[in-house]
This record gives structure tokens, sequence and C-alpha cells, in this order.
């Protein structure tokens, strides 16, 4: 199974999903379109969901959608949704009482790729009433609804009382995804942590976190684990994800499923199949001749948690237990045992790339933790993974970059090793250049470019670790859909010094 980078799915998910349907009205047709797996649908289907997003609410559809969001960036999905209800709708006895599930539908412009089609549990409903305009219409008509939910996985928060002897984390947690219905999705990876895994009436949300909070590989590894928008779990060691490696191809899909040609006719032709089989690099990129495609950045941030996460939680860090199983001659506090830990280090790229404070003091900072008295009834490296994982996640969060992307990405997902080619104008590289030895080799006179060819920026292009991600429907927004990416990497080139 050598598929290094590559996120492969290796368990199906059998989630049952509701039937999403709506009457279609139009010339061609009076049956229902039902919403399932990529195939046929009628030209007046088209619509439905490829500019805004298809809900239903307990049945209901909903309308004049101000916001919507599908947030990607924890370990289970959420959404967000703001709504106006004009005609109090939903006010009465079709508020969701009983029925708490939420249906949604995001159209994708290839059916190479998957659409959006997921069901949320709705967790809360807040109402706002209409604004006074010297006319009582009624006490819900107008009315602005905000809902949040969070993906809906039958069984997930049921207290389980129950061992899996003999496991690996990885295989573990594949026998929990079978009882749930998850799928199982996967890097390339030798977890070395089997041992008897004993659910002590957690639920199995919590269960599964605490087995990726100890999966262990080796010393150069750690872990992260979560339920993505398609109903798999991802089981990712994140060490190699953020190695240079192959370059990986996808399926080309235009940005807005409105623009690709859907007709029955264009599929008959054949020229639909063609398109539909075309592959490219999966790269993001700023480029303006992109400009349109959905891998088309058009803002970037930088985002820094860096001084925050190096108080709470330091450079360093210590843990101690005590291990019962240890051999002590006469004095018991030799079993007390501890060892140290800085964050992993890429072996190919310089040691100056590496977020190391210049402030000695914030360097040495260590943080010493208590955690637990080891019996033995657990693999033997369970408290050196809980470290390791941890330790070297909150790493990847001192820095990132958030990307926004026009219109809805189904191609970079989270998880995803990503190149990002982010590129500067000569004017702007010529305004930023400075006269140290590397520049002053490299320079040549401006007349050599046009001032506003696109060159790479070298502190910005490079391979990135996408973190999470969040899915937008803005109703003010001029393209209504638009993607977040949320990327990080372990080593960044320096910042110029200032004398």
């Amino acid at each position: 199974m050598a598929f290094d980078q590559i996120i492969k799915g290796t368990i199906l998910p059998r989630v049952p999903l509701k039937e999403l349907f709506e009457a279609d009205n139009s010339a061609e047709s009076t049956n229902y379109t039902a919403y399932k797996a990529p195939g046929y649908r009628p030209d007046a289907a088209q619509l439905i969901g490829a500019n805004e997003p298809f809900v239903k609410i307990g049945g209901e559809i909903v309308k004049n959608i101000e916001t919507l969001l599908i947030d990607e960036t924890g370990f289970i999905p959420t959404i967000s949704m703001v709504f106006v209800d004009d005609i109090g709708h939903f006010g009465g006895e079709k508020f969701p009482k009983t029925n708490l599930i939420m249906n949604v539908y995001l159209k994708v412009g290839s059916e190479k790729l998957k659409p959006i089609r997921a069901d949320f549990l709705i967790t809360s409903i807040k109402s706002m009433g209409p604004k006074y305009t010297g006319e009582y219409r009624g006490a819900t008509i107008g009315a602005t609804y905000m809902v949040r939910g969070e993906l809906y996985i039958p069984n997930l928060y049921r207290n389980v009382s129950k061992a899996y002897a003999g496991l690996s984390s990885k295989n573990a947690l594949k026998a929990v995804c079978e009882e749930l219905g998850l799928g199982f999705a996967e890097n390339e990876s030798s977890p070395n942590d089997k041992m008897t895994w004993i659910n002590p009436n957690m639920s199995n949300l919590e269960f599964m976190k605490e087995v990726v909070e100890h999966a262990y590989q080796d010393d150069d590894s750690f872990f992260m684990g979560w339920i993505d928008k398609y109903y798999y779990f991802n089981y990712i060691e994140v060490n190699r994800q953020l190695k240079i490696g192959d370059l990986q191809r996808t399926f080309i899909a235009v940005a807005n499923p409105l623009a690709n040609d859907a007709t029955q006719k264009s599929k008959e032709s054949g020229r639909k199949a063609e398109l539909e089989e075309a592959t490219t690099i999966n790269y993001l990129t700023t480029e303006l001749n992109f400009k349109g495609a959905p891998n088309h950045v058009i803002e970037i941030s930088m985002l820094s948690d860096q001084g925050s996460i190096l108080k709470s939680h330091g450079y360093k860090k210590q843990i101690y237990y005590y291990d019962h199983l240890k051999a002590a001659q006469e004095d018991p506090s030799e079993k007390f045992t501890d060892f140290f830990m800085s964050p992993l280090r890429s072996l190919d790229r310089n040691e100056e790339r590496f977020l190391i404070p210049e402030e000695e003091s914030l360097a040495d900072n260590t943080i010493s933790k208590w955690i637990n008295i080891d019996y033995g009834n657990t693999h033997p490296e369970w408290n050196a993974a809980r470290l390791l994982n941890s330790h070297n996640l909150k790493e990847l969060n001192k820095l990132k970059l958030k990307l926004k992307i026009n219109h809805v990405n189904f191609q970079v997902l989270k998880g995803f090793s990503v190149p990002l080619l982010v590129t500067i104008q000569k004017a702007e590289e010529i305004l930023k250049a400075t006269d140290n030895d590397q520049t002053k080799q490299n320079k040549k006179s401006s007349s050599d470019y046009s001032l506003d060819e696109q060159l790479p920026d070298s502190q910005l292009t490079d391979y990135y670790y996408v973190q999470g991600a969040k899915y937008w429907y803005d109703r003010l927004d001029p393209n209504l859909l638009y993607t977040e990416l949320f990327l990080t990497k372990r080593d960044w080139k320096p910042s110029k010094t200032i004398d």
C-alpha cells in the first residue's frame, strides 16, 4: 500500500442520507428530481445548488439565505446559516421541533468530483423578529433565523463500553468506522501501537479522539484525525504530508458549475465525457491568467498565534509520569519518568527556516506537565505519542496562511499536501529589493523585464499542508460562493534583518 502522500479511501461510507429533491415545474418535466450520486439530471435541475446552497429543514426548502458556512477546521464539520423568512413559514407549525435534520447540497462543476451533500444535526436556532415599519404583519413574517449544526452521524454520541483487542490505532479506528457506517481515508503509515483499546463508556466521538491522540508510529511521525464532509474518517500521518513530494493530479472542473456545458446534448456528443476525463496538476496560484479558475487565489492573509502558543505551551515540552512496572532498587522515586521534546524538523530544510524564537528565554521556555501513572496496560509509547502528536500539531498552528478562492474548490481538501505559487509584479519586486549578496547576484536591469511581469514570491511560494477549509455562501459577495483554505508548514523563510 505505497501511496505516500495521497489520501485514499480504504472503506466506503455507509451513512444513510435523506433523499433530497425539489418539484420540477419546468416545461421539460413534471417529475421529481432526486439529488443523489452523479448521473443524468434534467436541464431544469442545473441551477439547484450551483450558485447558492440548496437547503431543507424538516423537509421544507429554505429560501432567502443570507449567509451559510460549512466549517471543516475542527474534528467534525459544522454549519451555520442565516436566512430571512419573508412569509413566516418557519415561525409556526414548520418550526423544527422534532425533525432536527438540515439537508444541504452544493453542486460541483465536474461529475468526476464529489458535490457537497450532507445532513446536519441542528444544535441551535435563534430568531430575531422583523423590524417594526409602522405596520404589523405578524410576529414571524420577516424574521431572521440563525441556525447552527454539525454533521449528523447516527450513534456518534452513543456511550459505548467495549474493548478492541490486539489492534493498532489504525485498525481500532477502522473497526469503529465500520460500526458507525463511516468511511476511512488514510495516507501511507505503519503505526506501531498494537494494544487493547478500551472505550470505558465514552461516546464514539470522544473515543476516536482518544485513539488518534495516542497513535504512534515512531519518533519522527505524528498523527491527526478528523471526520470530513463526505463522511470519511481521515487518519493522517502529518509528518509525511509536510515533505516535498510528487505533484498530484486532479480532474479539471470549472469554478462555477453553470459555466459547465451539462446538457444532455453535450453528453451525447461525447465532448463532455472527453472533458470529464481531462486532468491537471493540483496546485494553487495567484497568477492572473488563472483568474476565474477554481485554483486561483484572490486573497492571502497571514495568521500568527506563535506568541500565544509559546506562552501557553512553550517551545519545548516536558512530561513526567510514574512507571509502575519500572524496576527500582530501593528508592521508589526512581519510577518517576520524564522526557523533553522540541518540535520535529524536516531533514531536507535549512535550520534557519524553522520557527525557533530569537529571544533566548522563549527558545528555552519549557512547559512541564504531569501525565499519569503507567500500569503497563497500554502500548509502550502511550505517553510519548500523546506528546509527539499534540506538540507538533501545535507547532503547525503558530503561523499559517488563509487563502480566499472564488466559488467552491472541490480539488484541494483538508489533509492534502499542495504547492502554492504566489506571484508579485516586477515593479513590486523592485520596491522590495535589498542590497544583500544574493540579490546582487540575481539582480537584472529593470529594463530586462516588463514592470507588470509576474514573478514568484520567494517568501510564500512553497509546499503547504491544508489544515482546514471553510465553504461560504454570502449573498453580498460578488461571486456568492467562495472557499477559505488554511495552509500551514513547519519551516518558513527567515524575515529580513533590520539593522
